[in-house]
């Protein structure tokens, strides 16, 4: 399920705020650009008082002035984005020049891309060749990757399709998932490289490790054939569903066939359509064909269903994080986009139709997923016009009889007031059923609920036991949660090496918010060694992982912690970078 609303993270300690401004504003008064560039910083990100963009925006510039070159790269990249500073390709070409002059291999990569799509100055591919091989020859993962790129592609540069293999394994060997994907792929075809089912399946699991949806496919479609890797039903499931969870449609249907023929999983024809289902949503029409036959004429309900039910479902989940508290933690987004509605002709040959009519005698002999499904259908529009209170009630049945998806989704709709009056408490009872059959959302769900007192009693208490339950189950945004409350004692007693451990949970399923609090622990070395080095490692993957806002807080912090290294830990850094990016190539050798 899509996780939105307040994120709880850590930052650095620090004396008060308006302390530590007054201290920087001290030393930037007599200092070279570093104490300009951090105040800067400060002020932007609100970390030494109240918010203030422009302020630090002018601080940048005085820094940028004095010759910092990270103040250099970050003015740069808001006159290219026009963010507090007019757009200005030119003038952000020269600051990226001169940053890049001063051997920051981030400034060197912009300046390959600034060349490469003409702006600031007239595309230059040969130059933008040149200018992202420096940035990859300093380590930097993205030129690395794009090197490849334009090697693969003869972009600037002979097309060759071992050195496009070369930067790619290298980029790969420093976490860069697309490059491992990238690099998994080119194993499997012999794209550039001798095939080697074997080293596809090392480098789709590197990257589907990190959360890449479409490497958990790969490695699951390898353990399910056995090409590669010993053959492991289980093993398949288990990346399918990974992969299925992100919305990947053609993950979906092969779970859903998983379940049909009983590899890796119980047979449950239950499972089976409801992941049909959500694939035949993104427009899969072999999963409609194999929704239609997945019905039988009696089945069984199961006591629980783990699998959520997703974007293409119904209702939208409940806008809870607005009645949390920031910065407490994440709630829950709305999942399904609006459905357009049908033309009159096309409902009335879908309500004529025999599947159709299967499904409604289904439904009013009492199966529970039939009544569910057709839920779905009234809740929807699909093809038939809208009717909520009649999608109400089908939910309600299907409920009755302990069908967990239905209890969950029952839930919902009081929570929103869809096809209903809005009554937080019945939500909160339904979704309380389904948590109790194991559901890992409504397990969250009724954290969240917990935490703030919607429909329940306000109960810290409570809303950890919750959380713990569906962390458990694998819920990364759960195991986030969690975290956050052992780092603050909040509904439990405090232990950071807990904290620690729950947010490396979330971190491995890719969870940005997650990534960067485990950063910041290893920045501290709270409830875990402190390594500045390993810091900055994982701030970096929860950068990469992010957009908009939250990568540019991500991008600022890891600026942050890169100005505050000494030319020891600088070097370290580099020594560590060459030390993962041999064992990445030795391991790729095997």
């Amino acid at each position: 399920m899509p996780e939105n609303g307040s994120v709880q993270t850590e930052t650095l300690p620090t004396p008060g705020r308006g302390e530590r401004t007054q201290d920087l504003r001290a030393r930037a008064d007599g200092a070279g650009g570093a104490a300009e560039f951090t105040l800067g910083w400060c002020l932007a990100s609100g970390q030494a008082g109240a918010r203030d963009e422009e302020r630090g925006f002018a601080e940048y510039r005085k820094a940028a002035e004095r010759g910092h070159a990270l103040a250099q790269y970050r003015l740069g990249l808001l006159h290219a984005e026009g963010r507090l500073a007019p757009a200005d390709d030119g003038l952000a070409l020269a600051l990226f020049q001169k940053a890049a002059a001063q051997g920051l291999p981030e400034a060197a990569f912009m300046l390959g891309m600034m060349y490469a799509r003409g702006r600031g100055v007239a595309p230059d591919q040969a130059q933008a060749v040149a200018w992202c091989r420096r940035a990859a020859a300093q380590g930097h993962a993205d030129a690395q990757f794009t090197l490849g790129l334009m090697c693969a592609k003869g972009e600037g540069v002979p097309r060759d399709g071992w050195q496009a293999v070369s930067w790619c394994r290298k980029a790969a060997a420093l976490g860069h998932p697309e490059a491992q994907f990238t690099l998994a792929v080119m194993y499997a075809h012999g794209d550039g490289v001798v095939q080697d089912a074997a080293q596809a399946v090392l480098w789709y699991r590197q990257a589907a490790e990190q959360g890449h949806s479409r490497a958990q496919l790969g490695l699951a479609e390898a353990y399910a054939s056995g090409d590669g890797v010993a053959r492991d039903d289980g093993m398949a499931a288990e990346w399918f569903r990974r992969a299925a969870e992100q919305g990947l449609a053609a993950a979906q249907l092969s779970l859903g066939r998983l379940f049909v023929e009983g590899r890796g999983v119980p047979r449950d024809s239950l499972q089976a359509a409801a992941w049909f289902e959500r694939a035949a949503a993104q427009g899969s029409a072999d999963a409609q064909a194999d929704l239609e036959s997945s019905l039988p004429a009696r089945v069984e309900e199961p006591q629980s269903a783990d699998a959520p039910v997703g974007d293409g479902a119904w209702p939208p989940a409940p806008q809870t994080t607005a009645h949390i508290d920031a910065p407490i933690e994440i709630g829950v987004s709305s999942g399904a986009g609006e459905v357009p509605e049908p033309e009159p002709d096309a409902a009335v040959s879908w309500q004529a139709s025999e599947a159709l009519a299967d499904l409604r005698r289904d439904a009013e002999e009492g199966v529970a997923l039939a009544q569910y499904r057709l839920a779905g259908i009234c809740a929807t529009g699909d093809r038939v016009a809208k009717d909520p209170p009649a999608a109400l009630d089908w939910c309600r049945k299907a409920a009755e009889q302990g069908l967990a998806e239905a209890e969950y989704n029952l839930g919902l709709c009081y929570a929103q007031g869809a096809g209903t009056v809005c009554d937080q408490t019945e939500a909160a009872s339904w979704l309380r059923r389904a948590a109790e059959r194991g559901h890992p959302a409504a397990q969250f769900e009724m954290g969240v609920r917990y935490a703030a007192g919607i429909g329940v009693p306000q109960d810290d208490r409570e809303a950890a036991v919750w959380y713990r339950r569906a962390a458990e189950r694998g819920h990364a945004a759960a195991q986030f949660n969690l975290a956050v409350r052992y780092g603050q004692g909040r509904g439990t007693a405090p232990n950071d090496a807990l904290a620690a451990w729950w947010y490396r949970q979330a971190a491995d399923q890719g969870h940005p918010a997650a990534q960067f609090n485990l950063g910041i622990r290893y920045s501290h070395g709270y409830g875990v060694a402190q390594d500045v080095v390993e810091a900055y490692w994982w701030v970096h993957l929860a950068a990469v992982r992010s957009s908009g806002a939250q990568q540019a807080r991500y991008t600022e912090a890891l600026e942050d912690l890169a100005a505050q290294m000494t030319p020891a830990q600088a070097e370290q850094r580099q020594r560590r970078i060459q030390q993962w990016s041999d064992a990445f190539e030795r391991r790729s050798r095997r």
